[in-house]
């Protein structure tokens, strides 16, 4: 819990100026640019070939807008805005933020997973206003802002009953409790978790040196991220010129792709393999994935470094870690171009939106995979050194 959670919360009595001003304001966070509407992952192991992949992105297809509410349905922007513009009581607004590393680290870098922390606390943080569940409406978006991921909420009540807007010291301090418990309660339950399995090794091996336990306890974090890759954090910002000419590239390559048949890299022709390459590799060259892959490149040569000081066999190596990862986003790159293929009615914004999310993950998965295990290299070398001078020592005496 390295980094504070941001709470701040403002309050709109009931004037003609401000419920114009609120339904303008559930427009706004709903349709912002960098608002989640829940775009799919087509970079999912589903094949868009197969009768399962339709099912899933007509069950998950994004709305026109990014607004969730208590209930599952997608929400009616148009009600909600007209509900505000009639509501004769007070409407609060809230803005609940974390900073990026801890959204991720946490796992709150989507939509779904407000949408989840809004419908267990709100309820209970309304409580604390004197709001029953009964009573209590409200909406939210969650917007994707690279530093600092952020949901914005709007509350209000059914049947106006509270009259006073200001929250106490006490009600905030309340409020911003229950968001923090149900945030942190994964983490927490992990590092008691780890707590206790540090207490347990420290007391099973007292004769040994704790240094020496504290050292295995990293070494093991490091491996298991070097093992399972840790979290991507938000994908560089996607804008207008570089969408469109993104799409534009997908219905390219739509047109030369094979109508029928699996779509896997492996068994295109020739032709849209280069084509499939050719569109990856202007994709990694944009602001945000041309340094990810340069260091991934770097890690590479690292990695190689510890078997070979041959300046060619280094370089070989980071082309190899460039071509995999080519292979991948490639392979996201057909997946896309097929969606409009067999998509008539796709909606092609929220598709470049996915194409280049998904890319985005793939890079970095692989290239904190690969952070992990130059760490994890790293420190067998210094190991292997300190060994080496610890039996040289032990020879002169």
């Amino acid at each position: 819990m390295s980094s504070p959670f941001v709470m701040k919360i403002a309050f709109y009595p009931p004037t003609a100026k401000n419920q114009a001003r609120n339904s303008a304001h559930v427009q706004y966070i709903a349709t912002r640019p960098r608002a989640d509407r829940g775009e799919i992952d087509i970079g999912d192991e589903i094949e868009p070939d197969a009768p399962e992949w339709h099912t899933k992105y007509m069950h998950e297809r994004p709305g026109s807008h990014g607004l969730f509410t208590a209930e599952e349905e997608m929400p009616d922007l148009k009600e909600v805005q007209k509900e505000l513009k009639n509501h004769n009581g007070i409407v609060w607004r809230m803005v609940l933020s974390l900073k990026e590393d801890d959204a991720v680290r946490l796992g709150y870098t989507t939509r779904e997973s407000w949408e989840k922390v809004l419908r267990a606390t709100l309820p209970e943080a309304a409580a604390k206003m004197g709001i029953p569940e009964s009573n209590l409406r409200w909406a939210a978006a969650f917007h994707q802002t690279k530093g600092h991921p952020h949901v914005h909420v709007i509350l209000w009540e059914k049947e106006p009953k509270r009259t006073r807007g200001v929250l106490s010291h006490g009600e905030r301090k309340d409020i911003r409790k229950i968001f923090i418990r149900e945030i942190y309660a994964k983490e927490r339950l992990a590092l008691t978790a780890e707590k206790s399995a540090v207490r347990d090794l420290i007391r099973d091996t007292a004769k040994r040196d704790i240094s020496e336990v504290l050292k295995e306890v990293k070494k093991a974090r490091i491996e298991i991220r070097a093992l399972n890759g840790e979290k991507p954090g938000l994908p560089p910002t996607l804008d207008q010129t570089t969408k469109e000419e993104l799409l534009e590239k997908l219905k390219e390559l739509s047109t030369i792709m094979p109508s029928h048949g699996r779509i896997a890299f492996a068994y295109m022709p020739s032709e849209v393999k280069e084509k499939a390459k050719e569109i990856t590799d202007w994709l990694l060259k944009q602001p945000g994935f041309l340094q990810s892959v340069e260091r991934y490149k770097e890690l590479a040569r690292e990695l190689a470094s510890h078997y070979t000081s041959n300046p060619e066999a280094l370089e070989k190596a980071a082309e190899k870690a460039y071509e995999d990862i080519q292979k991948r986003v490639a392979q996201i790159i057909l997946k896309g171009a097929a969606a409009l293929q067999e998509e008539k009615a796709v909606d092609t914004a929220r598709l470049t939106n996915s194409v280049w999310r998904s890319a985005w993950r793939a890079l970095e998965r692989e290239r904190l995979r690969a952070e992990a295990e130059s760490t994890t290299a790293a420190q067998r070398e210094m190991e292997k050194k300190r060994r080496m001078a610890e039996r040289g020592e032990s020879r002169e005496i």
